[in-house]
């Protein structure tokens, strides 16, 4: 119970913290320190509602330092099988669409190498996919289009169409059959 608070505090010390890069650097040591811990885990599942609002908007920051605390954090939110059920089914299609939206739109290579990376070791239903399928589709060919020249951002990318291949129930709830 002690910890639970503690990393309640923590989380609370996180979000009132100004310096945007400093708090996601301390949240995803937070993150990686609690990964193993089941009841630490529990403790940030908790918390991370509150997050999701907060990462959506740093993830878009002109800062490349910030968006890519923001986006590393939002990645292992979005991956991790003790946080992924804390999104509920309106959040899950709005992380998949701003991810999208930030990969079509950045001028940071690093930024897009990172959305990418988020949408392709996300672990959301199909049905948050099969809502944004074609949002999806459109920022995976822009990063294989690889604006950047970026070999990594071109293996995240293909990464994210085999996943989509792969899960024919992704497919089969709409016009892409």
């Amino acid at each position: 119970m002690a910890a639970a608070q503690a990393i309640g505090t923590q989380i609370e010390a996180i979000k009132a913290n100004p310096d945007r890069a400093h708090a996601y650097a301390a949240l995803l040591h937070l993150q990686r320190r609690s990964a193993d811990d089941a009841s630490s885990m529990d403790s940030i599942a908790i918390s991370s509602p509150t997050l999701i609002a907060l990462l959506l908007t740093d993830i878009h920051d002109p800062d490349e330092e910030i968006a890519a605390q923001a986006l590393k954090c939002l990645g292992f939110m979005i991956y991790h099988p003790s946080l992924v059920p804390t999104f509920s089914d309106g959040d899950a299609p709005l992380v998949l669409e701003s991810l999208a939206k930030l990969i079509m739109t950045t001028d940071m290579k690093a930024i897009c190498n990172l959305g990418v990376w988020c949408i392709s070791i996300q672990q959301f239903g199909a049905d948050a996919l099969g809502a944004c399928l074609e949002l999806l589709l459109g920022a995976v060919v822009h990063a294989l289009d690889n604006p950047f020249g970026s070999q990594s951002t071109s293996f995240e990318a293909m990464q994210v169409l085999v996943s989509i291949v792969q899960d024919d129930r992704i497919l089969s709830g709409g016009a892409y059959c």
